[in-house]
């Protein structure tokens, strides 16, 4: 339950990276469509050299670009994402596949090209299909092409030709499986590298994290003052800082104990992280002390966001675990002078904070040197 906060923060913010990221689109032509062309532009070679036929050629390239053709249009019209591999990767593995044997059985002189071509489709197959669509493709391939050097053994006799042709099968039967077991492997590493990046990205995401309240820590707010610095000196554009505390903190916690202190921190971030802007940055100082960064803002435009978030946390209801019912804030506000060191932004903004304590608690004051008028709760 400590967690809960924290992970609807990290839910969200993913959301957001990823509404802001460019949609991906599926590509409307394949490798394997690739490679059935570059297998018919092969095959121009055998038909420049006189092994084929024109007509065959002719044939077979129609062939070729007509399947492109086809899922070319399938991607384009939308018509893939209705099957339950939206990459069509089996289809087009099957087509391309069945082009090559079948163009191996009408003419003899192409299988030359037939098994390194049949080796790289099954290569991109690899890391998409599952391994018993795979092997069950593979032995319909290695049957298939088996039938046809038979066939043709039985037609024109069992002679040297068939026996090379025999060869040349027992070699791609000992590598196809050989193939897809290594590419099994690559896919293996490649799943377990996805786990440890999504694990480091976790545990970085924890180590900026306050367990809490799942709000920043302390470490990080002072990468982001200093983000907010380098923009300020970059850009010439203000930034202030709100130093924020929860009025009698401790004595709610000798009073009702950690757990009921607990569950005010947790409400309190809750609302300040749905009230603030978006632009805005939020984190859990030390205690129950928060501190809220408003880049592009000067003290003035500061003074009301914290006082909006004062009134905010003020119609909190704690009525069940308080028997006052309700929290109060106290906030110092400080504007960024130019060339200024962030511990002396800091600390004008805790003499701020200081100061509205002195004043009565449930009061938003600033730094005296930036605004001459007071501002406070009436």
């Amino acid at each position: 339950m400590l967690m809960d906060d924290a992970r609807e923060t990290l839910r969200s913010e993913s959301i957001n990276r990823r509404r802001t990221m460019p949609p991906v689109r599926m590509p409307q032509v394949s490798p394997i469509s690739l490679i059935s062309l570059l297998y018919a532009l092969s095959l121009f070679i055998f038909y420049r050299q006189g092994f084929i036929s024109g007509t065959k050629f002719v044939v077979i390239a129609l062939i070729v670009v007509g399947s492109i053709a086809g899922f070319y249009a399938m991607f384009r019209l939308g018509y893939h994402a209705r099957f339950r591999e939206p990459s069509l990767m089996l289809p087009q593995l099957v087509v391309s596949l069945g082009i090559m044997l079948g163009v191996a059985w009408m003419e003899r002189a192409t299988q030359i090209a037939l098994v390194p071509f049949m080796l790289i489709a099954f290569s991109f197959g690899i890391f998409r299909l599952t391994t018993s669509s795979l092997i069950l493709l593979s032995i319909l391939c290695l049957s298939t092409y088996l039938g046809i050097i038979l066939q043709r053994g039985q037609s024109a006799g069992f002679n040297d030709m068939f026996r090379a042709d025999l060869v040349q099968w027992c070699v791609l039967a000992l590598t196809l499986p050989g193939m897809i077991l290594v590419g099994k492997q690559i896919q293996n590493m490649r799943q377990l590298l996805r786990a440890t990046r999504y694990q480091l990205e976790h545990y970085e995401e924890k180590s900026v994290r306050d367990e809490l309240t799942g709000l920043y820590n302390r470490r990080q707010l002072q990468t982001e003052l200093e983000q907010a610095r380098l923009q300020a000196g970059t850009r010439g554009v203000p930034f202030s800082i709100c130093l924020i505390d929860i009025d009698r903190f401790k004595q709610i916690n000798d009073t009702n104990g950690h757990l009921v202190g607990d569950t005010i921190l947790k409400e309190f971030a809750r609302t300040a992280r749905n009230t603030i802007r978006d632009t805005d940055i939020l984190g859990r100082y030390g205690g129950d002390e928060f501190m809220q960064i408003l880049p592009d803002t000067d003290v003035k435009g500061a003074v009301m966001h914290a006082e909006r978030l004062r009134v905010y946390a003020h119609f909190l209801d704690f009525q069940k675990v308080l028997p006052q019912k309700h929290i109060s804030l106290s906030i110092g506000v400080a504007e960024y002078r130019p060339g200024e060191k962030l511990t002396d932004l800091i600390a004008r903004a805790d003499a701020a904070l200081y100061r509205a304590k002195q004043l009565g608690r449930n009061r938003v004051e600033w730094s005296a040197e930036q605004v001459g008028a007071e501002y406070s709760q009436q």
